[in-house]
């Protein structure tokens, strides 16, 4: 029988803590997308409190740019955007992500 090299051992011991860390993030889930879920949900949050604000200070909802540059949302969204509907009070707005859909398809 042939006897292993010490630098054999240490690449298999490598590849065995790989895959088995590679499993264990599997099965937790961490490849779920309840991660992009809950950042979608943060960010309509932060831009439906950005746009209320705005409501109340200039009387009208308005684009995601707008809110922007009058420093009331401090960064650009990646998975909301806003539709604005001019009408009585400040408007309607729709805040929507297409990176979600619903499993209910």
């Amino acid at each position: 029988m042939k006897k292993l090299s010490f630098w054999h051992l240490l690449i298999g011991a490598f590849a065995l803590t790989f895959v088995v860390g590679f499993a264990v993030y599997v099965l937790s889930g961490a490849t779920t997308n309840a991660g992009t879920t809950g950042a979608i949900r943060v960010e309509r949050a932060a831009i439906l409190s950005a746009e209320k604000v705005r409501c109340r200070t200039y009387g009208t909802y308005t684009s995601t740019a707008t809110l922007r540059r009058e420093g009331l949302l401090a960064f650009k969204p990646v998975y909301n955007s806003v539709v604005y509907l001019p009408g009585k009070h400040c408007g309607t707005i729709i805040i929507g992500s297409p990176s979600y859909q619903s499993s209910t398809n």
